[in-house]
């Protein structure tokens, strides 16, 4: 009898490979999701730096301002709109969506400041102006966001209120009226909208070095002077604002909604002291 050496050697094989344990073949990882945020006030001091930082940290980025302002890159465009109103709120996010097909959060800066004392003429239409400008911009933009967030993305928001929402000076009645009013605004939306998964903050950033030619020496002589109020001793710098509000809108900040987190060297835990 003649033995199939090769046939005995193939049969031994495939038992061998039916006794053997199935093997998973892991499927290859999909791309993650660039996530999109949208930055109102886009242009101001602290718009540039917070659209600096989302995108240094992997963001798509829709920046809206009321003037036009440099793109940054292929992940970064610009819209000119007026966020005080309820039309150009809604076009930002649905500019937004249009161009990078998602939207994860959105950070809303608002920041017209200076109101004259209430005795001084036309004070109370000025500061029916500023408190419509600063408190309507964050309502509507909220608004329109919460509407437009992606149901598998970050789903936060975080404007800007200022310690001048915690703290008081003379005079600047409506400004610090408006300031006041956006925290409470942003509590009650953070407790209107968490059921949905959605988180909203507040970031109550304190004087922030500008370092503009617009800069007057009388600018300079202020912030040296205020600094000595300050624990820390130094007004802040735009990317020290920017890197809360970062951590704000990212997932590490998941479990924190409601809030008003401030970044004032220090100052809203004093007395008054001077250092």
């Amino acid at each position: 009898m003649t033995l199939d050496i090769e046939s005995q050697k193939a049969k031994s094989q495939l038992f061998e490979a039916e006794k053997a344990e199935p093997q998973l073949v892991e499927a290859p990882e999909s791309e993650p999701r660039t996530p999109v945020a949208l930055v109102t006030e886009a242009g101001s001091i602290i718009g540039r730096a917070v659209v600096a930082r989302l995108l240094a940290d992997g963001y798509a980025v829709a920046g809206i301002d009321g003037r036009s302002t440099a793109v940054l890159g292929k992940n970064h465009v610009s819209l000119v709109a007026d966020v005080g109103t309820e039309r150009d709120s809604r076009l930002a996010v649905t500019h937004t969506l249009d161009t990078f097909g998602r939207l994860d959060s959105a950070v809303l800066l608002a920041d017209i400041g200076g109101s004259r004392a209430l005795h001084a003429p036309a004070s109370v239409a000025e500061g029916e102006h500023l408190l419509a400008r600063n408190l309507n911009s964050i309502a509507l933009g909220i608004q329109a966001a919460v509407e437009g967030l992606s149901l598998d993305g970050h789903r936060s928001i975080v404007a800007s209120a200022s310690v001048a929402g915690l703290l008081s000076d003379p005079g600047n009645w409506a400004y610090h009226a408006s300031k006041v009013a956006m925290i409470d605004l942003v509590r009650s939306s953070a407790l209107t909208y968490a059921a949905r998964g959605i988180r909203v903050n507040n970031v109550a950033s304190g004087l922030v070095r500008t370092d503009t030619e617009a800069d007057t020496a009388d600018n300079h002589v202020f912030g040296r002077d205020f600094s000595r109020r300050i624990p820390l001793c130094r007004l802040a710098e735009p990317p020290e604002i920017a890197q809360v509000i970062a951590f704000l809108i990212s997932p590490a900040a998941s479990y924190v909604t409601g809030t008003t987190l401030a970044v004032d060297g220090g100052l809203t835990a004093s007395a008054g002291l001077v250092f």
